[in-house]
């Protein structure tokens, strides 16, 4: 039986947040789940799903497999684990950087476009890690029941930061979906060209560009005052 497989009949049991998002099944918070989550994400990304063991999680932090059973059913259950908290740690980057970023509108559809570029761009085990999500999704329904959870967190946060920029609430903005699709598929796909290619892609130069045509296009965008 494959690891999707198998990670299919294990979740049935698992409750679901309120939200739709599966609820956590360890507490985040205890620094030996999230080592072990940490470490489980660079063995996936490094090697894939199912060539990866937990006793090599383990041994990624000098641990015995059974400490990692211990807080982990089934390598299923640690998938699916290590695929929630890794994009939730992502997006906790994200609204750090746009929260931090200047006063002006110009500054602030700068400084947000460029914290999600760099939060995907300079996440490597992340982005590993979503490409092994993306193909096992496929005969994992759970898996990609949270993967879509998670893109549209991801995409709700892009939505307010362009809305804040345009000063516009979300509702008054009918485009605003489609704008941030546009824009999380982009440096998504940017990344994933670069992660393939290497520099030959000139991922940088595309990023920039794009960047200019976004800084038209909300111009463009800007209710007139």
């Amino acid at each position: 039986m494959t690891t999707a497989e198998n990670a299919t009949t294990s979740v049935e049991q698992e409750p679901s947040a309120g939200n739709g998002a599966p609820a956590r099944a360890v507490d985040w918070d205890n620094p030996r789940v999230a080592a072990i989550l940490a470490a489980a994400a660079k063995c996936f990304a490094r090697k894939g799903f199912t060539a990866t063991t937990l006793a090599e999680i383990g041994k990624e932090l000098g641990l015995r497999k059974s400490i990692v059973h211990y807080y982990f059913a089934s390598k299923a259950a640690l998938i699916h684990e290590v695929q929630s908290y890794s994009y939730h740690k992502y997006l906790e980057r994200v609204k750090d950087a746009i929260q931090s970023t200047g006063d002006s509108p110009a500054d602030r559809s700068r400084n947000a476009l460029q914290a999600v570029w760099e939060s995907i761009h300079n996440n490597k085990t992340g982005l590993g890690l979503n490409i092994e999500v993306w193909s096992a999704s496929r005969r994992d329904p759970e898996l990609k029941r949270r993967a879509v959870v998670l893109q549209k967190d991801a995409r709700k946060l892009v939505s307010e930061a362009v809305a804040d920029v345009l000063g516009v609430k979300p509702d008054q903005f009918p485009a605003l979906e489609a704008t941030s699709t546009l824009i999380l598929a982009v440096l998504n796909g940017l990344s994933i060209s670069e992660y393939l290619e290497g520099d030959d892609v000139k991922a940088k130069e595309a990023y920039d560009q794009f960047l200019y045509l976004m800084r038209l296009a909300i111009k463009a965008m800007k209710p007139a005052s």
